[in-house]
């Protein structure tokens, strides 16, 4: 069971970082209030995750920002890796300008604005 003292010895495995990128998640900012801000706002991410058979207990938490944390979602860690190299060569192509770069952008612009309907935020 995660309650208050659990939150932080989860906070403090990765000094109050994300475990996936690294940036600064801010302990008074857990879990999402239904704002706008979700900067510095964090969850505690099921290392395997209860779909899976993970517990939510301290042992299998690590600090996550909102936003890597709705990212990762089911997937497991070579799929975020494979995300993220896929990541690398389409960013390398929409920086050339390639053909492919342009289709990519294109596509990631539509994603971003079917989201944003069904979403109360975008950031």
């Amino acid at each position: 069971m995660i309650n208050n003292k659990n939150l932080k010895e989860i906070y403090l495995k990765t000094n109050g970082c994300c475990h996936f990128c690294g940036d600064k998640v801010l302990f008074e900012k857990y879990g999402f209030k239904n704002t706008n801000d979700v900067n510095g706002v964090w969850e505690a991410d099921h290392i395997r995750q209860k779909g899976k058979g993970g517990m939510k207990n301290i042992n299998n938490c690590l600090p996550a920002c909102y936003k890597c944390n709705r990212l990762r979602w089911h997937r497991s860690g070579k799929e975020i890796r494979d995300l993220l190299l896929f990541g690398l060569v389409i960013k390398d192509e929409i920086k050339k300008r390639s053909d492919i770069g342009k289709t990519i952008k294109f596509l990631k612009d539509k994603r971003e604005a079917k989201n944003s309907k069904r979403r109360r935020f975008v950031k």
